[in-house]
C-alpha cells in the first residue's frame, strides 16, 4: 500500500538561455511542468528531452539537472511519497491543459485543505498517465459507455451505437461480456436507472416527465425498472425518502 503523497513546496522557475541547472538531489520527489523552451534532463541513468507540456517526475535520491540552450520556464512540486509511488517518469499533458491547471493552482493556492485537495487530483492524473495505454477493445467500450450518457435520454439502440463505432452488434456484446460482465443493453439501461433516481429523489417532476426525460416508454416501464433496483415503486420510493 502507498501511502498518500504530502505536498511540501511549489515555486516557479524561469532561466535565461544558457543558465543550466546544476546536477542535484531531493530527499522527496520532484515534480516538474514545462512551461517554455527547450531543456534537456538528465535525471539518474536516463536522459529526457522536454518541451512545452512536458512533465518530469523525479523520485527522491535520483540526482538530476537541467540543460537550456533557449531559456526555459517551469512549475515544479516537491512531494513526500514512497520511491516506488506509481508515478511515469515522465508523461504529457493534454490538448486541454489539465496537468498544468493543476500545476498552477498548486502554485498559487495558500490554503492546506485546498492544496490537499489538488495534490490528490495531480495524484490521480500522473498515475493514470503511468498506466498501460488501453487495448482497442477497450476504447471501443469506453467509446460506447460514452455514447450511452450523452444520448440515454434519446430512445437510442444498442444496434445503433454499433453502427456508430463501425462494429456488429454482436461484436459489441462479446465485447462488454468480456470486459465488463455484462451486456450493452444493461449498462445502458443503469446509465438511464441513475438519472431516473437522481430526478425521483432530488426533484418534484411527474413521474412522466421523469420517464420522458430519461428514455423509457412510459411510466410503467420506468417503474419497473426502479422497483427491480430499489424494491421500492418511484412514487412510494419519493416519498420514503422525502420524510425527515
Amino acid at each position: 500500500m502507498h501511502r498518500s503523497p504530502r505536498l511540501l513546496g511549489a515555486g516557479v522557475h524561469t532561466a535565461a538561455p544558457g543558465k543550466d541547472y546544476p546536477s542535484h538531489a531531493h530527499t522527496s520527489w520532484e515534480l516538474v511542468y514545462y512551461v517554455r523552451g527547450r531543456i534537456t534532463c538528465p535525471a539518474g541513468d536516463e536522459t529526457y528531452a522536454a518541451t512545452p507540456g512536458t512533465v518530469l517526475l523525479t523520485p527522491p535520491n535520483t540526482w538530476h539537472a537541467e540543460q537550456s540552450r533557449t531559456g526555459y520556464a517551469n512549475r515544479f512540486v516537491q512531494v513526500d511519497a514512497a520511491t516506488t509511488h506509481p508515478w511515469p517518469r515522465r508523461c504529457y499533458d493534454d490538448t486541454d491543459h489539465t496537468l498544468r491547471r493543476v500545476f498552477d493552482a498548486l502554485v498559487r493556492e495558500t490554503d492546506t485543505d485546498l492544496r490537499t485537495i489538488l495534490l490528490a487530483e495531480l495524484d490521480l492524473r500522473l498515475r493514470r498517465a503511468a498506466a498501460p495505454p488501453p487495448t482497442p477493445a477497450e476504447q471501443l467500450i469506453a467509446q460506447a459507455e460514452q455514447l450511452f450518457e450523452e444520448r440515454f435520454a434519446t430512445g437510442l439502440r444498442i444496434a445503433d451505437v454499433a453502427d456508430d463505432l463501425g462494429i456488429s452488434t454482436s461484436g459489441l456484446r462479446a465485447a462488454f461480456a468480456r470486459l465488463r460482465g455484462t451486456s450493452p443493453q444493461a449498462a445502458l439501461q443503469a446509465v438511464r436507472l441513475r438519472h431516473a433516481l437522481a430526478h425521483i429523489r432530488n426533484s418534484t417532476l411527474p413521474l412522466q416527465a421523469v420517464a420522458e426525460l430519461t428514455g423509457y416508454h412510459s411510466v410503467s416501464h420506468l417503474s419497473r425498472h426502479v422497483k427491480a433496483a430499489t424494491g421500492s415503486a418511484p412514487g412510494a420510493l419519493r416519498i420514503t425518502e422525502a420524510r425527515p
